[in-house]
């Protein structure tokens, strides 16, 4: 792991939390703990030696026995480290390095101390390298949890001065691994990793945060996310292809691998999503739907995803003649990587452009959104698992997903930012992925965004809003003209609409309003999509906003 790496995902509290090294920190900026803190009450426990060991020779041990912090630590017994030990092949930490010892504590200890009752309401946890580990109730041991979905909890919330502490059975593999390595050290994924290198793809699956410099000055830390759908030798292989040069043949690529218009290159971008996705996303359908398009990282390519839920199947690019069916093997796939996930599928996937199906566009649904909302909220605010209990409202406005601007007359009200992210509660449990964008831009404000690739063809077009009793005036049209908006596609296609005034119900919820009764496009690719607010009230009246869900884009058959 890049040295780094871990510096620039911590606060400043983690930076002194774990900057220096060393054990010597009594009368430094360091306040320990002469009652029991965290290190301190694993050190009394014989059977947590071996992790005491770990904390030592990775020079934390006081660090977590420090007075300014409270922490959350998952303690794996003896057994777990030596058993740890024996799957990586080496007799202790030291044969495994001082900055791996490093990354495994990290990996198990969060920066707070969260009680059995919190933690029995968590999907997730986010330790101190920044990384989610999942949390679920043991259905095995009654009261107890399982982290990461593999360690199982011994003992629940012991306190120790400064922290909360989880006994439990098995370590977790610290994820310094990048997608890229992962596919490489595999030993059975030559072909698609000479693939991969070739084309230079290798660079950003290997890349796990970008750092951006701020017009304003400073700095900002964007952090990377992939998805690799990977292809095994033996898959390879039962296609007739062996080497990188049959895989360059069967394309019909050129030399130049690393432009990307190269056949080589697009394939690898194809086998390419750009965001984290687990199976159980992938699997994933809207609605009744049973087929999904998922943006690749090749230019204007998607992938489909059609569900035979009769079967519990799932099938990559059906019917794409090109290739055989390409499913999921579960067992070599979820392999989670410092910047994604590794996914194996059995059959190759030859670009394709499938027929036009439903999308639906969650327009939170952004990488930048997603790091925005992640550094200034954490990790468990952005698309929450299920409805949350009180909203998190993250002004988004300057996170580069939305290019806008806001009127001269100003805003109507100061309850949200320009652009703003909102998580929602149990009364609007109908939005996409739990959230929502709520836009305050004043009357002749405007906002554009990209959408997801779109495969041609003639669409319905639909926006889901969100309805509160604020909104009641622009339904009624008592104050202006009911929250008028003018949409346009690429600058045309323009039509004005009031999304709010298109349903009769009083209760707050998510609601829908046709956009387009017809839309065409005429290629396979993403899309400009933007809106004027035409309603004066934007920026008079106190109460107005813009709360938007998603846009559904539902295929007209001919």
């Amino acid at each position: 792991m890049k040295k780094n790496i871990v510096s620039i995902m911590l606060s400043g509290a983690l930076l002194l939390l774990l900057g220096a090294c060393g054990d010597d920190k009594l009368g430094s900026v360091y306040q320990i703990f002469d009652d029991n803190p965290a290190s301190k009450t694993l050190e009394a426990d014989e059977d947590y030696s071996e992790w005491v060991t770990v904390l030592r020779y990775a020079d934390l041990y006081n660090a977590l026995n420090q007075a300014t912090q409270a922490f959350t630590v998952l303690a794996p017994d003896n057994k777990a480290v030596n058993a740890f030990y024996t799957a990586k092949g080496v007799a202790g930490i030291e044969e495994l390095g001082k900055e791996y010892a490093r990354a495994l504590i990290m990996h198990h200890t969060m920066l707070d101390s969260i009680q059995v009752s919190s933690m029995q309401l968590r999907s997730s946890l986010t330790n101190l390298s920044g990384d989610e580990i999942s949390v679920e109730i043991d259905s095995v041991r009654a009261g107890q949890f399982v982290f990461g979905g593999q360690t199982r909890t011994l003992e629940s919330g012991v306190h120790a001065y400064n922290a909360i502490i989880y006994y439990v059975d098995a370590v977790m593999t610290p994820l310094v691994e990048t997608v890229y390595d992962r596919l490489r050290e595999s030993g059975s994924h030559r072909v698609m990793t000479a693939a991969v290198e070739a084309t230079g793809w290798n660079k950003p699956l290997s890349t796990s945060y970008d750092t951006l410099r701020l017009e304003t000055g400073g700095y900002t830390v964007s952090r990377r996310a992939y998805t690799l759908l990977a292809v095994s030798d033996r898959v390879f292989s039962e296609a007739g292809i062996g080497s990188l040069n049959d895989l360059a043949a069967r394309l019909g690529a050129g030399s130049d691998y690393t432009d990307e218009g190269n056949a080589l290159n697009e394939f690898v971008a194809y086998h390419i999503l750009k965001n984290n996705y687990t199976l159980s996303d992938l699997r994933s359908m809207s609605g009744s739907d049973t087929s999904r398009i998922w943006e690749t990282a090749a230019a204007d390519q998607v992938v489909m995803i059609t569900a035979d839920t009769l079967n519990q199947d799932w099938i990559l690019n059906l019917p794409n003649l090109e290739a055989a069916p390409a499913r999921f093997i579960d067992s070599e796939s979820d392999l989670a990587c410092k910047n994604g996930y590794l996914q194996s599928i059995d059959s190759w996937l030859p670009v394709w452009e499938p027929d036009p199906v439903t999308v639906v566009w969650d327009l939170a649904d952004y990488t930048e959104v997603k790091n925005a909302v992640i550094e200034k909220s954490g990790a468990a605010a952005y698309q929450p698992a299920e409805p949350v209990t009180s909203e998190t409202k993250v002004d988004v406005s300057k996170c580069g997903a939305f290019e806008y601007t806001v009127s001269e007359s100003g805003v109507g009200g100061t309850t949200y930012a320009y652009v703003t992210y909102v998580n929602c509660k149990k009364n609007l449990k109908d939005c996409n992925n739990y959230d929502r964008m709520v836009f305050n831009l004043g009357y002749m404000g405007s906002v554009s965004m990209r959408t997801p690739t779109i495969i041609r063809g003639k669409y319905k077009v639909e926006i889901q809003y969100v309805y509160l009793s604020d909104h009641s005036f622009m339904r009624k049209v008592t104050d202006g003209n009911g929250g008028m908006i003018r949409t346009a596609f690429d600058g045309e296609n323009q039509k004005s609409s009031k999304p709010y005034t298109s349903s009769s119900k009083t209760a707050a919820g998510v609601y829908e309003a046709v956009l387009y009764d017809e839309l065409e496009f005429t290629a396979t690719t993403a899309h400009e999509f933007s809106f004027v607010v035409l309603d004066p009230t934007a920026s008079s009246n106190s109460k107005f906003s813009l709360q938007f869900d998603c846009i559904k884009f539902t295929p007209i058959e001919e």
